[in-house]
């Protein structure tokens, strides 16, 4: 059994480490920490896929897959326990489906959300719905 994440990684915060876009550095810092231990949704993965499929080709998104999968877990949790979970993060506070699934395994897993997304997470973290970890 693989050990219990002590980070969800949003599709945002993955992006933000490949194309070294600004907070790439501390999110190599959380990846250094050995006492971290990095865990995205699948479907959160699927994000980063299909966007590099879309801009830069099938070679790029395989790419992504790889590097991604090479350090940090893979969740695939779907059972109907999870995808009510799903649901409520997607009806209330209104966020977009994929951003439900992160907002959701990080709840499922009792552990904070890492992410670059202030326009979703900001309002979440206010409320104290979620523990944020800030990229940027």
């Amino acid at each position: 059994m693989a050990p219990r994440p002590t980070q969800i990684v949003d599709a945002s915060a993955l992006i933000a480490d490949f194309k070294e876009e600004e907070g790439h550095e501390k999110f190599r810092d959380l990846l250094a920490d050995e006492q971290n231990i990095l865990a995205i949704h699948a479907t959160n993965l699927c994000e980063v896929y299909y966007g590099y499929l879309r801009a830069d080709g099938a070679e790029k998104a395989e790419e992504a897959w790889r590097k991604a999968t090479d350090f940090v877990g893979v969740i695939e949790t779907l059972d109907a326990r999870f995808i009510k979970r799903v649901g409520r993060w997607k009806v209330e506070p209104k966020l977009g489906l994929g951003d439900a699934f992160a907002a959701a395994t990080a709840e499922d897993n009792a552990c904070a959300l890492v992410t670059t997304d202030r326009n979703d997470f900001g309002a979440i973290e206010t409320a104290g719905a979620l523990q944020i970890v800030w990229l940027r």
